[in-house]
Order: C-alpha cells, then structure tokens, then sequence
C-alpha cells in the first residue's frame, strides 16, 4: 500500500525527479546533521552543568570549612550569599551531619531539619556526589571536612531550563540551515535537470514526429557527450529503420502483387482469426474480405466431417515442431456448397506475432475425373472378371463335365476289368474336385448378385469359402433392405469384404470377425472388425489390398474410415449414399 502511495507521490519525469531527489538528499542530510548537532550540544550542555555543580559544591565546601570550625555563622551566612550570583543557581546551603540548616541562600530556611529522602540518603556516601538529576536539575552535595571528621554538607542545586533554551535556538537556526541547503539543492538540481533533460526532450519531440510519419526527422546534438552518443546511436537507428522500411516496403509489394495475382487462395490467420485473404479465397469462399478478415475463423468454412482431421494436424503440427502441412479437405462455401480443397500450411511472424499462411486449391474437378477413371477402371476389371468366370463356367467347367460324362460310358462299357474301374474312379474324383474349384472361383470372379437379398447369402458364402478351416468365429448381421441396394454397391461391398478378409487371414492372427450392412439415414454402412493385433496406421503397408479399398471407396464417393493401432484389433467402416 505504502509503495504504491509512494509511485503515485513520486513524479514522472527525470528532471522533476532529479530536484526531488536533490532535494530530498539535502532534506535527509541537513536533519542527520541537525540533529546530531543538538544531540551533542544536549550532552555537552548536561556534562558542563553537572561539572559546574560539583565544583560549585566542592568550592562551598572548602570556604565553609574555616567559617564551621570558628561557629561564625554570620560569616557563613555573608560567604553563602556571595554565591546568589551564580549563573542558574537554583539554591546553596551548608547542612550540619544532622541535616539540619545552618547557612541557606533563601535565609527563611535556616535552622530547618531535611528530612525529605535524598536529604536523608546524603550521609551514605563521605565524597562530592549527586543526588538529583533529571532534565530540570541538578542538585550535588560535598563533604566538609575537618581532620578527617564530617563537620557538615555542602549542597547545591543548578537549574537545567536553559538547556532547552540553547537547543530551541540550535533548532531554529538548523532548520534555517536545511531550507537554505534544500534551495541551493534545487536551484542546482534545476540547472543540471535542464542541461541534461533539454536533449532527451529533442529525442523525445524527435520520435513523435517520426511516430506521425515524418521519417525525415533526426535528433540534433545538445553539446553533452553522453547525450551526443545516444543522439548519433538514435541517429543510425532511424537509417537502419528507414533503409528496412524501404526493403520491407518493395518485399511486401512484391508478395501483395504476387499473391493477388496467385490462381490459388491466400489466406493468414492469428488468433484463429482471418486477417489477411486475396481475391481467390474470396472468389472460392463467397465471401467479400470484410465478411472474413477479423469476423470468421477458417473453422467455420470446414465441413463438419473434416473438423477433427483439422485440429488433429494443427495439434500434430504444434508437438512436433513441423512447420508445413499439407492435406485434402471439404469446404463449406457460403451458399452452402461443399467443395474439395488441397491445403497447403505454414507457420510464420505476422505483425511480430505467430500466424499461420495457408494456400487452397480447388480439386473438386480433378477429384471428380479421377473418381470416374477410378470407377472405370474398377468396371472394367469387374467386367474381366465376369468375363473370366463366364469363360471358366460355360466352357471349362463344361468341358470337364463331359470328360466326366464320356468317363463314365467308358466305365460301363469295361465292366470286368477292375484296374480300368479303379483308374477311372480316381480321374473321376479329380474331375469332381477340379469343378468345385472351378465353381468356387467363378463365384468370386462374378459373385451371383440377386435383385433380393443378394448381398447376404453372398457374403455367407464368400465368408464360407475363404474360412475353409473355421479358424475365424465370423458374425454375420445384414440388413433387409426395402429397397434393393444397386449392383454396384453390393459388388463394392463384396470386393471391400473379400480384400478385408484376405488380410485378417493373412496378417490380424484373429479369432472373431464381425461383419455388419446396416441403412443409417441416407447412408448404407459396411463395417468390418476383428479382435486381431492391429497395426500402425502411420507405417507405411506392404501390398496394395487397402489401397484398392480406398479406390473404390473414392469411386463411390464414399467416407472410408479404418481405425486401428498396434494390439487393439480393426475396424473397417465404409459409409456410401443410397444409389
């Protein structure tokens, strides 16, 4: 509280706290040196009328000597008297060993008896002593002396009052002293405070007329070397910032003229506030420059699907330490439109705080091309294989089938011979096992797909011929549908399923798979999970099974999801609209 009553008191400017501090120093100095003046005198003055008692005393003492032996008392009387002039004599008096009075200054106390206890106690000591002394007086008593024997006490008293008389005019004239010492104090501290303030003020009128503009203006010299050297450093800092201005100005020209003129959207935020955009991100956002810069935050044109892929790389960005990223998103335009963006981000000082830069790219046209070459390519390999299962049923499966025909007239027509039997049985088998092979891969090449209630007994039975030796507990649950799902979304969920079931027999080491089609809103769900080991999503993957996944979720428009890590199993979900 004190401290801050003292920084509100003490002035703000350097020449008014030089004459305070001048002035205070003066103040402190001057009253240190009164008052150890009149501390000293104070002392002085007690020693001197202490010293003057006694002696006073001791002089009464012996003159009383010669007057006490011969009991001339009127002589003793005159002698006492005599002593009336001394300087701030209060009384004298000459005491018989019975404290009784026989010579006093004041006559009207002769023959009184003291009885008062200093009187009483001043038998106690045979030498000169004290016995009162305090800050008015001072009352001293010596011993008369005749052969060695106590004829009598010589006693004194001295007032003190003038004391306080000197010392009231040591204080006078030392407070005197202090406030012509304070002005001196100031008077010079005035004189300094102009010499060495006069050329901080041109430094200061200096800077605020740079502040306003004028970057012609440089500090003159005042004649003092220290302010000369600040002067000239000042100097020189206003070149150096002068020659930076005019790089900074033709850099920021250039980038200005390089990012207007970009065929890709700019933008910077700070504070997760847009403070900078270009025509571009406007043209690509609909929104103007002053709906965006200081009112939106890049957020709000996220759809609300890649919000968590945003923050999750900001987050990732800001650990690591990297200051460049860069990843595909959904925006949300501001008639309400999604587009997809190639956003490209960077950490840099805007306005000597952190920001961020970032450029976006309009890919919504090449994702779409690159969905129907996707979807081409996709058909067209589902027409091969339809093709292959086609050629493997109608002619080889045929073919052997009439081998197998012609096998068994050549078996009845050699009924006794029992080595042609056995051979033709064991050809028979293997034209058997090579039709079910041939069976089972037709049906993967061109899966049988009904209009009602495909999808199920297909995936029954793919699950079934892949899980030859059940080493996979697998759960089946399909929805039925009201509407038929189109062929082409049950052939992209058979081959989904079927790529999805070759890796976790391969690689999960699981023992329970579960496989959900569900209708959720306007959307169908495939879902695949398995209680295996997992894997790093962020490691790079051997093989080209998920990559075909993903190709053909991109070429169904569809939101591909796989969540996993190292020890907690799989889970592949797949959300498409209804087609």
């Amino acid at each position: 509280m004190s401290q801050a009553f003292f920084r509100r008191l003490w002035p703000k400017k350097i020449r008014s706290q030089l004459i305070w501090g001048i002035a205070l120093v003066h103040l402190v100095l001057m009253s240190v040196f009164v008052a150890d003046l009149i501390d000293r005198q104070y002392a002085f003055l007690l020693r001197q009328s202490q010293e003057q008692a006694l002696a006073l005393a001791g002089d009464l003492a012996v003159n009383a000597n010669l007057y006490i032996v011969g009991n001339d008392y009127d002589g003793l009387e005159r002698m006492i008297q005599s002593y009336g002039d001394f300087p701030h004599l209060e009384y004298a008096m000459i005491l018989s060993p019975e404290n009784t009075v026989i010579s006093h200054t004041n006559p009207a106390n002769l023959g009184k008896t003291a009885s008062d206890s200093v009187s009483v106690g001043i038998g106690r000591s045979s030498v000169a002593h004290i016995l009162i002394r305090d800050n008015h007086i001072i009352d001293v008593a010596a011993p008369v002396i005749r052969d060695k024997a106590l004829i009598g006490w010589a006693r004194v008293g001295i007032n003190r009052d003038y004391i306080y008389g000197n010392l009231r005019g040591i204080v006078e004239k030392g407070v005197i002293y202090i406030l012509i010492a304070i002005a001196v104090g100031v008077l010079v501290a005035v004189l300094i405070g102009k010499r060495l303030t006069g050329g901080l003020y041109r430094l200061v009128n200096a800077s605020e007329r740079i502040r306003l503009g004028d970057r012609r203006v440089r500090a003159s010299l005042s004649g003092g070397f220290e302010l000369d050297q600040l002067a000239t450093a000042f100097n020189g800092m206003l070149d150096d910032i002068a020659a930076n201005e005019s790089r900074l100005r033709d850099s920021e020209a250039k980038f200005r003229s390089l990012v207007e003129q970009s065929q890709v959207g700019v933008y910077i935020v700070q504070d997760e506030k847009f403070v900078y955009v270009n025509p571009v991100f406007e043209q690509l956002s609909g929104y103007s420059e002053e709906e965006l810069v200081g009112k939106m935050t890049f957020y709000m044109l996220v759809h609300e699907e890649d919000l968590a892929l945003v923050r999750r790389n900001y987050e990732q960005r800001m650990s690591t330490g990297r200051s460049t990223d860069r990843y595909v998103l959904r925006a949300l335009r501001r008639d309400g439109s999604v587009i997809f963006v190639e956003v490209i981000v960077s950490t840099i000082v805007y306005n000597n705080r952190p920001a961020v830069i970032g450029s976006l790219i309009d890919i919504t046209d090449r994702l779409q091309e690159e969905n129907r070459l996707n979807k081409a390519v996709i058909d067209a390999q589902e027409r091969e294989r339809m093709q292959m299962g086609m050629e493997l049923h109608d002619n080889v499966q045929q073919l052997m089938a009439g081998s197998l025909l012609t096998l068994d007239y050549i078996r009845s027509s050699y009924e006794n011979k029992e080595e042609v039997f056995e051979a033709l049985d064991s050809v028979t088998g293997y034209i058997s096992e090579g039709i079910g092979e041939l069976r089972r891969l037709s049906h993967q090449l061109a899966p049988s797909m009904s209009v009602s209630g495909g999808l199920s007994a297909s995936i029954h039975s793919l699950v079934e011929s892949m899980n030859v030796s059940n080493a996979l507990s697998v759960d089946i649950e399909v929805d039925d549908f009201v509407t038929p799902l189109s062929e082409e979304v049950q052939v992209a969920f058979y081959r989904i399923l079927q790529e999805q079931m070759m890796n976790i027999l391969k690689y999960a080491a699981a023992t329970r798979v579960w496989i959900r089609v569900k209708r959720v809103g306007e959307q169908i769900v495939l879902s695949i999970r398995d209680n295996g080991c997992g894997f790093d999503p962020g490691a790079k993957m051997e093989g080209i099974g998920l990559e075909n996944i993903r190709r053909r979720a991109t070429a169904m428009e569809g939101d591909l999801r796989i969540v996993t890590s190292v020890g907690e199993g799989c889970e592949l979900s797949l959300k498409v609209g209804v087609l």
